[in-house]
């Protein structure tokens, strides 16, 4: 069979890596002119399997008012009057509820192991170093409400298989000595100690010169994308003055996807969710960080990567729901390196231009994968934050789904339409 994987970034990539394991003939066709360039370039590295809290909850729901008219807000919602936009948010609304959040919970639980043990299978495979390890998740919490809020979503994690123990303001401090945070600002934290990082660049790199030694995989990058239709069937897509043909299509292209879609003739619900990122170094080996860790009223992850040369914090936040803007705001770049200077000590100089990128939300915060509305086109998209915690998991479960095995999750909770 040959297929041709749309989509160069973390997602797509472990997905042609999937199929051509499986002995499919792959072409992967992007409009970027090298892999990674999307929301994985850039992302937290924070390879989140057991912490999946969906963005849709009734805790956000109690933020609402806040996000729409503080311009400060570590989450910032532009009205936009397009059809689009309104059904997305009128979706997302209804998945704001107890019941919404454990089922995506569950559902994000059970792709989240399965995505640990297929990137294992991955890394060993490929022989990929990519800063990969074990270094343990730390949420911590400044507000008395929303420590409330994380305590009780952990207490109910726990009951469907998650690893989390609710620490205070000290043990915080205790556990992560490299925090700069003063006792008094910090309400308490949860941690789960399995949690892993890793950087999904180094990953991007790496498979993808690997699958570029194998005959039977091929790279079409650079000039847009198009789809061709015959009789409603997706047959072939035009890329970088090329038609390419193949028996099936799998849609990887982030917050691009929508797009695809519309010109294939049907909506994806997904928006843009605008994230931005600096890659710190530490001031000292005093001020490096042991475990991975998540401000979680600021919105900042902080990922500590321990490159050849040293470590490097990455430091990651903001979710701006404002279109396909992907210019970089000064202001948001401004809230990122002004958080990491509160709760960390690094060189703030040693990434002075930082950087932006568009994460593909859904609005339950589940990825959509399975077949779509379009004969000839499989759908393996809308990962929103998770992407690089569910890259290899999504890419099992769309390949099992394309070749009429036996899912190794439940398909339903990520299937178009659901």
């Amino acid at each position: 069979m040959r297929v041709c994987v749309l989509g160069a970034g973390v997602v797509g990539l472990a997905t042609a890596w999937t199929l051509s394991e499986a002995g499919c003939e792959v072409v992967v066709a992007d409009g970027a002119t090298t892999v990674g360039q999307g929301a994985s370039a850039g992302n937290g590295a924070q390879l989140s399997y057991n912490f999946v809290a969906p963005f849709a909850s009734p805790d956000t729901l109690r933020h609402l008012p806040a996000l729409l008219w503080d311009g400060a807000a570590p989450v910032r919602l532009k009205p936009q009057f397009n059809m689009d936009f309104l059904r997305w948010n009128l979706a997302f609304l209804r998945n704001c509820t107890s019941r919404k959040v454990r089922e995506t919970t569950a559902a994000q639980l059970a792709l989240g192991a399965l995505s640990r043990a297929e990137l294992d299978i991955v890394e060993k495979a490929a022989e990929l170093s990519f800063c990969r390890r074990v270094a343990g998740k730390l949420v911590v919490y400044r507000e008395r409400g929303s420590f409330a809020a994380g305590r009780r979503d952990a207490e109910a994690q726990r009951g469907i298989g998650a690893e989390q123990i609710v620490l205070d303001g000290a043990e915080c401090l205790r556990e992560e000595p490299g925090l700069r945070i003063a006792p008094g600002l910090l309400q308490g934290g949860v941690y789960t100690q399995s949690e892993e990082l890793g950087d999904s660049a180094a990953f991007c790199e790496g498979l993808a010169a690997k699958l570029s030694q194998r005959n039977t995989v091929s790279f079409v990058m650079g000039g847009q994308v198009t789809p061709l239709l015959r009789e409603g069937k997706l047959v072939a897509v035009r890329a970088n003055g090329a038609d390419i043909a193949a028996d099936c299509f799998v849609l990887c292209f982030g917050s691009g996807s929508a797009r695809f879609a519309r010109a294939c003739g049907f909506r994806l619900p997904i928006q843009p969710m605008k994230g931005y990122s600096f890659t710190f170094r530490p001031r000292t080996p005093s001020d490096e960080l042991r475990h991975s860790v998540t401000d979680a009223d600021r919105k900042i992850v902080f990922a500590p990567l321990d490159r050849p040369d040293g470590q490097v914090i990455r430091a990651a936040g903001i979710a701006d729901l404002v279109g396909e803007d992907r210019s970089i705001d000064p202001k948001r770049l401004a809230a990122v390196r002004k958080g990491t200077e509160d709760a960390l000590d690094v060189d703030l100089d040693s990434d002075p231009i930082g950087w932006t990128g568009l994460r593909p939300a859904t609005p339950d915060s589940r990825p959509i994968i399975g077949p779509s509305p379009v004969p000839g086109l499989l759908l393996n998209t809308g990962h929103g934050a998770l992407g690089w915690t569910l890259a290899c998991g999504s890419a099992r479960l769309a390949v099992q789904l394309l070749l009429g095995q036996e899912p190794s999750v439940r398909a339903a909770d990520f299937a178009y339409g659901r």
